[in-house]
């Protein structure tokens, strides 16, 4: 009897415990997550740095609790098919990876097991910003924590330089090219040209072939300096694997010394030849 009345007493301990132990289990189903998308930056190794430091404080915290039970990684992928991985941001150090070789892209992993804490950065070199490839996501169960690790990241990304747009104003300047050089073309060139010859195919040509070969090779030119601007550029390794920084360099030294003057020579010139 004794021991029928001390397991009915037992029972409701039992509910008390499984009910507890219910609420502990679903404290943690609801998490907060937050995910951030960026675009037109150029990321430096600093930066680089800078992102990965405030994941190694967040593990120093927790190694300061005596806490092991978390992950973290960070992966390289240089243009030249080498990888690389690391449990250690020693890999962003001076002298090392990013220092020595163009990367790609970038990834940074940390959480912990019980998916308390959650942070992921990827950093991928972009020409365009169709893909959303580069963000940064930050989810747990604190939302004060979550506010804060991201506030923390969006102060780094924030001191990126800024990448210009190129394809703003792009159309508007390709619309002045075109319009500029068919009228300098038929105003200077196209009479010569047509009484030079008398094939009734070239003349065709240089009445409709030469202004649609303008707009094809136009495109072509206006493509190429977009690629000169990517949506996100990793300026990593020496400067001479950095090509769109070179040739942004190069574009410039002939736009100032050797097109300009010419734009402004035929600008003249047609200017002139209305006054004469």
């Amino acid at each position: 009897m004794c021991l029928i009345n001390l397991f009915l007493d037992f029972i409701p301990t039992c509910n008390i415990l499984y009910i507890y132990t219910k609420i502990l289990q679903m404290k943690n189903i609801i998490r907060e997550k937050r995910k951030l998308v960026f675009g037109y930056k150029r990321i430096t190794p600093k930066i680089i740095r800078d992102f990965s430091n405030l994941i190694e404080n967040e593990v120093s915290l927790l190694n300061n609790k005596k806490v092991s039970d978390y992950y973290v990684m960070y992966s390289v992928d240089a243009t030249d098919n080498t990888s690389f991985e690391s449990q250690s941001n020693e890999i962003f150090s001076e002298n090392q990876v990013i220092e020595n070789r163009n990367i790609k892209k970038i990834n940074m992993r940390f959480y912990t097991l019980d998916n308390s804490k959650n942070i992921e950065i990827q950093i991928v070199h972009s020409i365009k910003n169709e893909n959303s490839e580069n963000f940064i996501l930050v989810s747990g169960d604190y939302p004060n924590w979550v506010n804060g690790v991201l506030s923390r990241l969006t102060e780094i990304l924030n001191l990126a330089e800024k990448q210009p747009k190129f394809k703003d104003n792009s159309g508007y300047l390709m619309f002045l090219i075109l319009v500029l050089f068919n009228v300098v073309y038929f105003r200077l060139f196209y009479s010569f040209l047509v009484n030079s010859t008398s094939s009734e195919i070239l003349k065709i040509f240089f009445i409709i072939g030469v202004p649609l070969l303008s707009l094809i090779y136009l495109n072509k030119l206006f493509a190429y300096f977009d690629s000169l601007w990517p949506t996100i550029e990793l300026q990593t390794g020496p400067n001479y694997l950095q090509k769109p920084k070179v040739n942004r360099n190069k574009a410039q030294w002939i736009l100032v010394t050797i097109i300009l003057p010419l734009i402004l020579g035929l600008v003249y010139d047609l200017i002139k030849s209305f006054f004469i």
